[in-house]
């Protein structure tokens, strides 16, 4: 008889969808025990209804949760786990548990938290549990162990070339392919973990220890070779921390794409500007010929005193020149900024800060008015070298897994006391124009048929030229579009 895994991808917000971000932390975890030939359940929470019966007969319970809402979304469905079946072990993995993992443990609804890289050690754990117990040997694994909460050594980082293909057999792959910019039949792809660099705001140095390791340049081609003949795959979204630390390796993957002839758009691939600049001209096209859409890139702030501050490593004028050179070869960028970095003494106002990255942002549009921007407000990691700054500053952290469930990052939450709603509020209204100005909305609904497009183009394009003004002008005042727009979203969400 086979033993059965039970797996849980929590819902990533709190509105619903028709469409899921295919869960690549469960897929790889699941591939080992897989090939082992165990049972292996993936319930998605943004899709699925959990199914009680599913634990009959299971070993254990596995979730993987980011910071915020997925965290809160995974305690309501652990509770429930609890109270079918109180023996069940919880296994708990992914971004937020690696980050604070004795913290994780003590929760009630968690029995072990299994660190960074997950498939070796959640293998191991598994296969631990059949037998009976005995987890001190498995490396990268937290633990209860008579009442008190154990972290293991953490487990060496395996080579991702060495560990079996995703089995997407497990899950309906036709509930994750969905509309994208890039496409029709799009999909979230990853060839690499980990990140080298060090900026002062990202935990991803806690997880994998400042490593990165990549699958070759053969592997992934073949990956993407499969999902185009297998499930129709005509665009893959990027979810690398870091796409491009290798030139040749990135050259090997255009060449293999344009070698089998995949006619495959790829994007939203994450880089840094001073890496970028260092490709050679053919590199560039050849990552333009094999379909590149757009490069993510953290250009975080328009103020070169707080780049230094979060050592970011990157300079003002490399943005730009990397903006010059992207637009030469008809490549996007998505640009990420912050406001709100812990800078103890600030010569201006928060306000003033935001009024000069719109200024910034609006320079970038003069360059290539079809670049994307998303503008965050910072938050906090533990752990990070920004973190105990921002304690000082007074910033008061979760302290317990279901304090942290209840914190919602980035573009919808206030976390720091040094943000005031006034300028939040600004930061929530131009997350709204940038889609438009930047003709996203356009070109998402170039796939719309022809009926439809009738009716809602001529709607984006005033909203576009609006919204434009607004960018232009720094006239944030009576937003009628924007209050529009979001009670539109929470009509149609609902």
């Amino acid at each position: 008889m086979k033993k059965k895994i039970v797996l849980f991808n929590p819902q990533v917000a709190e509105i619903n969808r028709k469409k899921g971000v295919l869960p690549l932390a469960l897929l790889a975890i699941s591939s080992k025990l897989a090939k082992d030939g165990y049972e292996i359940r993936i319930f998605d929470g943004t899709l699925d209804k959990f199914d009680q019966e599913c634990l009959n007969g299971a070993l254990c319970f596995g979730i993987s949760a980011m910071i915020g809402y997925q965290v809160h979304s995974a305690l309501q469905v652990a509770e429930l786990v609890r109270k079918i079946d109180p023996y069940l072990p919880i296994i708990w993995g992914g971004w937020h548990p690696s980050i604070q993992p004795e913290q994780t443990a003590e929760s009630c609804y968690v029995d072990f938290v299994v660190r960074g890289q997950g498939e070796i050690v959640f293998y191991e754990l598994v296969k631990a549990i059949e037998n009976g117990g005995g987890y001190g040997h498995i490396a990268g694994l937290t633990y209860k162990k008579n009442g008190e909460t154990v972290s293991n050594p953490d487990a060496p980082l395996i080579n991702p070339n060495d560990l079996p293909a995703m089995p997407y057999h497990l899950i309906d792959m036709e509930k994750y392919i969905s509309p994208s910019e890039f496409g029709k039949r799009s999909v979230n792809y990853l060839s690499s973990i980990g990140c080298p660099h060090h900026c002062g705001f990202c935990a991803e140095p806690l997880v994998h220890k400042r490593k990165w390791m990549a699958l070759t340049a053969e592997r992934v081609v073949n990956d993407l070779e499969e999902l185009v003949n297998k499930f129709g795959i005509d665009s893959v979204l990027i979810n690398d921390s870091e796409f491009f630390i290798n030139e040749n390796r990135t050259a090997a993957i255009c060449r293999g794409i344009l070698k089998k002839k995949l006619n495959l758009k790829w994007g939203n691939a994450n880089g840094r500007a001073d890496t970028l600049l260092h490709y050679s001209n053919t590199t560039w096209e050849l990552m333009r010929d094999s379909g590149l859409c757009c490069i993510l890139v953290g250009a975080e702030t328009s103020n070169e005193e707080i780049l230094r501050l979060i050592d970011k490593g990157t300079t003002i004028n490399d943005t730009i020149k990397f903006t010059k050179r992207a637009k030469k070869y008809s490549i996007l960028i998505k640009f990420s900024l912050m406001i709100g970095l812990p800078v103890a003494n600030r010569d201006n106002t928060l306000k003033n800060e935001f009024y000069k990255t719109i200024d910034f942002i609006n320079m970038l549009y003069k360059i290539n008015e079809d670049n994307m921007f998303l503008l965050f407000l910072y938050t906090p990691f533990p752990g990070t070298p920004l973190f105990e700054k921002s304690i000082k500053l007074g910033y008061k952290a979760p302290e317990s897994l279901e304090e942290w469930g209840t914190f919602l990052t980035g573009l919808n939450h206030v976390s720091t006391p040094w943000i005031d709603k006034e300028t939040a509020d600004l930061v929530y209204q131009v997350n709204f124009y940038f889609p438009f100005v930047s003709k996203f909305v356009k070109r998402l609904l170039a796939p719309y048929p022809i009926y439809m497009r009738l009716l809602l183009i001529p709607a984006e394009r005033i909203l576009r030229i609006l919204m434009a003004f607004r960018l232009q002008k720094k006239f944030f005042k009576f937003p009628v579009e924007y209050f529009l727009l979001k009670n539109i979203l929470k009509i149609t969400h609902k």
